[in-house]
């Protein structure tokens, strides 16, 4: 019984301590969560001294712990207390150090030794973040270079150039630090080799610093950089020692030129001419094809695209049979095929060519184009079982692509491809979530980060270390709202694949997004548009870049000529809005489908000569229905206008894919 009693009496102490402790514990984990929102807000804003605050409220209990400590080691090194960051981030990897976050620790670590002065420490930590990355260059060399200029010259030399072989190879995304290590290389004080002068004077021309990109190349063969010294004079400003280097090295060593300096130094060559441009680009290709030069094909296309296509069929058959490997071969055949098919009405050789050129350029951006002909032809020498199989093919297998779309539109029997829709709503603003399926991330890596996006904090992702995918990169992008670059690389990616996923994957979500979704219904609406056709213009014409500005200052969303909108504001009554005022998303989208439905009235509704209009003016759409086209097709294929010409392809190609991806 006596030790009943004190069984009893330490329950009677010990249990509600328990509970208390446990209560509390659960307290701590309830609060982590709000703690850590409220620090990532203040993160995101800017205001590191709260984020940090924040932050550090966060218990050892909590699951948020180790990652609430690396972002108290961000927010420190963001307030430049680098002394705090270093605890921090070294505590961060006590805790966690193999995780997706331990390599920016590392990195990061390193660089807050660098700060504090302590070059040992720095030292160490960089050359292990260094090793843990299997020596593959990066802006670690550019640190280490620094970190053993004073006491290894050598040594400090072989990482300067290491950072810079891999920043102007594209290896290092990062190129902040290339002007600087070529400036610290130069200035090291060891006898540099040829390939030391040539990095430096390739990071001194990458900067614009042409003089002292000239310094160092001026001291390499002639032979082997001949192509960089003229450039470099030239835009210099050094007109007269370019065209004389021109003259003189252009037989000796265009051989060994790069082949797209080789096309800058042609161009530019041809603009020392004083003639017009079709007989200096005459005399150019004199030069190149009498002396058999390298770049003869590029002279050639260039000429041809100059002189109309009965003069220019004989340079591109010239081009294709002389070059059959040349870029420019493909294209060249296409033309020889135009001729014939268009010009001649010759089907029966349209047809030869087309397929030989299918048979012989497999990989070409005009293949989808050929085959669309070719069975145009098939159509013209009545074919058609023949024509209608091809075009199943092409519709299967690129399904995306302009042709693709249109040859589905014909074996559909579809009569609508040119045709819009005024009466469509773009009703899906669901924001894409993350594209979790496309990160592969280990399950409890995938729990840490739903945890941490849920509260809010995407920009940590950037720091994982981890082989991640150019769309998960893009869905960041949109997400720090920089539309355009976040639609450009999800475009990129989906064009590499070979196999293309279902319009409804988040890869075509992000390149094809649903931006000013209100404002496009809404003038739609107002002025009879298919809100698809005008969300397409604005992808087209500016990426959602409401603040865009080309070389001939269209400006805005749907890229607007002042000269544009003073008439739209003129001719309808609309309140004049001052020219800043064009770039305001709702001014330039109301200005831009005011132009747009003027056309439309123009055109006698006619949605693919409204848009050839839009781009290349109405005058000269006027000029060009006055060639005998048979079919919309041949207008398309006829448009003088390259821009305009893959403008309107552009334009329909995307209109029906966002059908494709949200209807």
């Amino acid at each position: 019984m006596k030790y009943l009693r004190y069984i009893l009496a330490v329950l009677v102490v010990v249990i509600p301590c328990v509970l208390t402790v446990l209560i509390y514990n659960d307290k701590i984990t309830q609060n982590s969560p709000v703690y850590y929102k409220q620090g990532t807000d203040f993160y995101n804003n800017g205001d590191y001294q709260n984020a940090y605050y924040n932050y550090s409220k966060i218990k050892w209990i909590s699951p948020l712990y180790t990652m609430a400590l690396y972002k108290q080691a961000k927010s420190a090194q963001n307030l430049g207390d680098y002394s705090t960051a270093a605890i921090k981030y070294k505590f961060y990897l006590e805790k966690e150090n193999n995780g997706i976050f331990t390599d920016s620790a590392m990195y990061n670590l390193a660089k807050s030794y660098f700060y504090l002065k302590k070059y040992a420490e720095a030292k160490e930590q960089f050359l292990a973040v260094k090793n843990k990355n299997e020596n593959k260059p990066s802006k670690v060399d550019y640190y280490l270079a620094l970190l053993f200029k004073q006491e290894n010259k050598d040594k400090a030399a072989q990482y300067f150039r290491s950072y810079l072989e891999g920043a102007l190879s594209g290896e290092i995304e990062d190129k902040t630090c290339v002007l600087s290590s070529a400036e610290e290389l130069a200035t090291l004080g060891i006898n540099l080799s040829d390939k030391d002068k040539q990095l430096i004077g390739q990071a001194y021309y990458l900067n614009k610093k042409y003089s002292k990109a000239l310094e160092y190349f001026s001291k390499l063969p002639v032979y082997k950089y001949w192509d960089y010294i003229v450039l470099a004079n030239h835009y210099a400003g050094n007109k007269v020692i370019a065209k004389k280097l021109i003259e003189d090295g252009l037989s000796l060593y265009s051989s060994s030129a790069d082949p797209e300096r080789l096309r800058k130094i042609y161009n530019i060559y041809t603009s020392y001419m004083p003639g017009t441009k079709v007989r200096n680009w005459t005399q150019m290709y004199k030069i190149t094809d009498g002396n058999m030069l390298k770049g003869n094909d590029y002279v050639m296309y260039k000429l041809a695209g100059m002189l109309p296509l009965d003069k220019a069929v004989e340079l591109y058959k010239k081009i294709e049979e002389n070059y059959p490997s040349s870029d420019y071969a493909p294209e060249s055949l296409w033309k020889v095929f135009w001729y014939e098919y268009f010009v001649k009405k010759n089907y029966a050789q349209a047809e030869i060519i087309a397929i030989k050129h299918i048979k012989r350029y497999d990989k070409a951006k005009s293949r989808p184009k050929m085959i669309f002909w070719l069975a145009k032809s098939y159509v013209k020498l009545n074919k058609i079982s023949e024509a209608h199989g091809i075009w199943s093919k092409l519709a299967a297998k690129y399904p995306d692509d302009y042709y693709g779309l249109r040859a589905e539109s014909i074996i559909n029997k579809r009569n609508d491809f040119w045709k819009t829709n005024s009466a469509n709503n773009i009703t899906n603003k669901e924001a894409l979530g993350f594209p979790i399926s496309l990160s592969k991330l280990d399950i409890k890596d995938l729990k840490l980060i739903n945890t941490i996006f849920s509260l809010g904090d995407y920009e940590v992702w950037l720091d994982a270390n981890f082989d991640d995918n150019k769309i998960v990169e893009s869905w960041f992008e949109a997400r720090k709202g920089k539309k355009a670059s976040s639609v450009v690389m999800a475009r990129d990616t989906i064009e590499d694949m070979t196999v293309k996923p279902p319009f409804i994957s988040p890869e075509y979500k992000l390149a094809y997004p649903l931006y000013y979704t209100d404002e496009v219904n809404l003038q739609g609406k107002k002025f009879n548009l298919d809100p698809y056709l005008v969300m397409s213009l604005i992808r087209e014409e500016s990426y959602f870049n409401k603040n865009a500005r080309s070389a001939t200052n269209a400006i805005g969303l749907m890229q607007l000529m002042p000269s544009t909108a003073n008439f739209i504001i003129s001719k309808f009554y609309i309140d004049a809005p001052m020219e800043k005022d064009i770039t305001d998303e709702k001014v330039n989208i109301l200005l831009g489908c005011t132009y747009l439905k003027y056309l439309k009235e123009r055109f006698n509704d006619n949605d693919l000569y409204v848009i050839a209009a839009y781009n290349g003016g109405e005058g000269s759409v006027n000029r060009w229905l006055k060639i005998k086209n048979s079919d919309a097709d041949e207008f398309v294929e006829n448009i003088p206008y390259d821009e305009t010409h893959n403008y309107v392809k552009k334009i329909f190609r995307t209109y029906h894919l966002y059908k494709k991806i949200y209807e």
